[in-house]
């Protein structure tokens, strides 16, 4: 099992999208997020892109107790690893998402098996 801690936040799906001039495109926030996450997750990841299938546990901790509903934070987090911890999120056969509150330490904890 391989372990990647996450300290930046991640953001919901629903901010993923915006409308510019007509046109739906991907946010700012939504790709400065994601190549955040991306980068965070590179420094801590040791090996090549791993193939076949995968189970993952996504331990998101947050440091309130808003209502949230943690599948639309799985998108960015998931997509974020593509090419650095798998090669696509496609990979990802087993999914298994825990939503806990830690208010000194936010952070989303990734365990893949």
């Amino acid at each position: 099992m391989k372990t990647i801690t996450l300290y930046t936040k991640p953001i919901p799906v629903n901010q993923r999208t915006m409308i510019v001039r007509g046109h739906q495109t991907s946010s700012k926030k939504w790709k400065y997020t994601k190549y955040a996450l991306a980068i965070e997750t590179r420094s801590q990841v040791n090996f090549s892109p791993l193939t076949g299938t995968l189970a993952i546990n996504l331990l998101f901790y947050f440091g309130d107790n808003r209502k949230r509903d943690i599948d639309a934070y799985i998108k960015i987090v998931l997509d974020s690893m593509e090419g650095i911890v798998y090669e696509n999120d496609s990979q990802v056969a087993e999914l298994h998402c825990f939503k806990i509150i830690d208010k000194e330490n936010p952070r989303t904890v990734i365990e893949i098996i």
